[in-house]
């Protein structure tokens, strides 16, 4: 069976010091033949500049297309305009500041031929500094790939997808089969994650397939500049939290337009709907604990919100309320040490 087609999704926003490794390490790809739709968002520096100059003389496999100047759009509507224009089977995302490995296109085209059921594809990656040090050997500590489809017995509505958006790749149906992702801040990778699910599976790869660099000037929620006050620890704590607040009315239209396309059963629409209002909820009272300027008003109508809305039980219920709310009750500073050095990211 032959390897679907490639789109590499590459986008690029002020990232002069990066742009050039990592445009190299997608145009050097060991597959014989794929596209790369390069979004370049405006970018102030010189970073535009520089990729222009790295295609100037580019003569390989890869087929190209370098979207013209327009004004800064932000990530999501930079990637609709790139997908728009894509015409390989999958899509492949790739960021200006991570060096993809010469074989992760091959790994990915691979992957699809052998799970025709699977939409959503995530690598594991090697998390780097800015000057290329190693962070952490592995985003994912599991081995194999794992699995999820949907289950509405659960109560995670991404279905224990602990998805990392810069290694995704996706089929193309994710983005063709539903209108362009709606929102001008937060990430592709939540609204993606949600329409594979109703297509079909994700799956979670330990396979390492790039670089991740975090560097402080990035949107990854990781990367955490140095020399930084406990405020700015916390508004950057809250970047997260406020992400998922922020995706619920595109991810209510993404399941209304399944429901009437028949992408999906009622059943679990309906579900799915209950579980973006419950995720809705949580992110607004993580969001208000975290922010250096949450009110306690706003945490107390979030609070409520939530407890009116997730389908979950009372206990469980109880102790995310009560650990989230003891994040609030402590100092600034010591909440900035809690959330921001000590977090997962």
């Amino acid at each position: 069976m032959s390897l679907p087609s490639i789109s590499v999704i590459f986008l690029s926003y002020k990232q002069q010091d990066y742009v050039v490794a990592a445009l190299r390490a997608v145009l050097e790809q060991d597959l014989p033949e794929f596209e790369v739709i390069i979004g370049d968002d405006d970018s102030p520096d010189e970073t535009r500049a520089l990729i222009e100059a790295e295609l100037e003389g580019y003569r390989g496999k890869a087929s190209i297309i370098l979207l013209p100047p327009a004004p800064n759009v932000g990530v999501i509507r930079n990637f609709n305009r790139c997908a728009a224009l894509a015409t390989g089977d999958i899509l492949v995302a790739a960021a200006g500041d991570d060096v993809s490995y010469p074989m992760r296109l091959r790994r990915i085209a691979e992957f699809f031929r052998d799970h025709p059921g699977c939409y959503a594809h995530y690598s594991n990656a090697r998390v780097v500094d800015a000057t290329g040090g190693v962070l952490r050997p592995v985003w994912y500590h599991h081995r194999g790939v794992l699995f999820r489809h949907f289950d509405p017995r659960g109560f995670h509505l991404y279905q224990g997808v602990q998805f990392c958006g810069a290694t995704g790749s996706y089929r193309g149906d994710v983005f063709r089969k539903f209108p362009p992702m709606s929102g001008a801040t937060g990430g592709e990778d939540g609204p993606a994650i949600l329409r594979a699910l109703l297509l079909g599976s994700a799956a979670i790869d330990s396979e390492i397939l790039l670089d991740w660099r975090w560097h402080g000037a990035n949107m990854s929620h990781g990367s955490k500049p140095r020399n930084i006050r406990w405020p700015d620890k916390l508004r950057r704590a809250a970047a997260w939290p406020a992400g998922q607040k922020v995706h619920r009315r595109g991810y209510l239209a993404d399941l209304a337009h399944a429901e009437r396309q028949g992408l999906a059963a009622p059943e679990v629409v309906a579900r799915l709907r209950q579980l973006v209002d419950d995720a809705h909820a949580q992110a607004s009272v993580k969001f208000h604990c975290t922010h250096p300027k949450g009110r306690w008003s706003s945490v107390c109508a979030a609070v409520r919100r939530f407890w009116q809305v997730s389908p979950r039980g009372v206990a469980w219920k109880a102790r995310f309320v009560a650990k989230t709310v003891a994040k609030k009750l402590l100092p600034g500073p010591l909440r900035a040490v809690v959330l921001f050095d000590f977090s997962k990211f």
